[in-house]
């Protein structure tokens, strides 16, 4: 998804030898420190940085070199009672980074496609992820990555596969090259829960929901540090437009049980729109979406599928925990 490194995560792995969400039964070799690359709003204030985008998705880890990413799913991380599919491919795309850059070392790297299926969708208490490389060749890295919930025997919760392309990293004149310890994702995540619903927290606006017609003003706050939309937002911007689609035409709401994301460019000027049309008729419950940078003449980045389902609506149990959330950021 463009030339540039990170236009979608700025947070991938470190250890070449290293496959850090394995199950802790598997071998495992040590880890070395995993460290973060500072973002400029964290040189800006060191005092109280803006949390990365994914921190917000009820996403935790351990510095453990095994540890696997929890996932601790929220009202406002969730949609007609089901944990969105944003960040579930959130999680995909986080956990396939972290392969990825172990083979990759100071290769650029980005997401061309990233695929997801949720059999039963709902909100369970607690998801663990855990990774693993399918292929890796000189320029594509597949990965799989399995969500399962964390009670005993409850079994698998849903299933990625995510491919990345890695180039050469080219050096401008007096540019040095990077450690691969500087490209790392952080050995801990902590959660910073919102307190109202990842949409309209991000600024996700319904501009015609027949249509299935969504956009979004790609302010600061929503950019990586390389200055492009962050990566999760283009599977947000596809859910909401296919969600609105299907609620305004079948007049019940839905939920995604799959999704197929093709990254072709980066978004980079906005305001950012997505379009979501049924594939066949509106009884398939299948739909493609367009998301298109319109500041930048409506270059299109972005293509979707989906699958969804009718949702079943108050089966998830409130959590009181979930209202000591942060507010919008803007």
């Amino acid at each position: 998804m463009g030339s540039a490194e990170h236009t979608r995560s700025r947070y991938t792995a470190s250890d070449p030898h290293l496959d850090p969400l394995r199950r802790s039964s598997d071998r495992t070799p040590p880890s070395p420190r995993l460290a973060r690359v500072k973002s400029p709003t964290d040189r800006a204030s060191s005092r109280d940085p803006e949390p990365p985008l994914f921190t917000r998705y009820g996403f935790t880890r351990t510095g453990l070199p095994d540890a696997p990413l929890r996932i601790e799913p929220y009202p406002a991380i969730a949609t007609h009672g089901a944990l969105r599919a944003t960040v579930v491919a959130s999680a995909i795309d986080l956990v396939g980074g972290l392969f990825t850059r172990a083979i990759a070392g100071v290769d650029a790297t980005f997401t061309s496609d990233l695929s997801l299926r949720i059999p039963s969708p709902g909100r369970p208490p607690r998801l663990l992820a855990h990774g693993e490389i399918l292929r890796a060749g000189r320029r594509l890295v597949t990965t799989g990555v399995r969500i399962e919930r964390e009670d005993a025997g409850s079994g698998l919760y849903a299933w990625g596969e995510t491919t990345f392309s890695r180039v050469p990293r080219v050096l401008r004149p007096g540019e040095a090259m990077p450690d691969v310890e500087t490209l790392s994702t952080p050995a801990t995540i902590e959660r910073h829960p919102l307190a109202q619903p990842l949409d309209a927290a991000v600024g996700v606006e319904v501009v015609e929901a027949t249509p299935g017609l969504v956009r979004l003003a790609l302010r600061p706050a929503l950019r990586n540090p390389e200055g492009v939309m962050q990566g999760a937002l283009y599977a947000l911007l596809a859910e909401c437009a296919g969600l609105a689609r299907a609620g305004a035409d079948l007049g019940v709401p839905h939920v995604v049980t799959a999704l197929d994301l093709r990254y072709l460019a980066a978004a980079t000027v906005g305001p950012v729109e997505a379009r979501a049309d049924w594939i066949g008729t509106n009884a398939s419950r299948m739909l493609h979406v367009e998301i298109r940078d319109r500041g930048r003449d409506d270059r299109l980045t972005t293509t979707a599928w989906l699958q969804l389902v009718p949702a079943i609506v108050g089966s998830a149990p409130a959590d009181p925990a979930d209202r000591e959330g942060d507010a919008a950021w803007t």
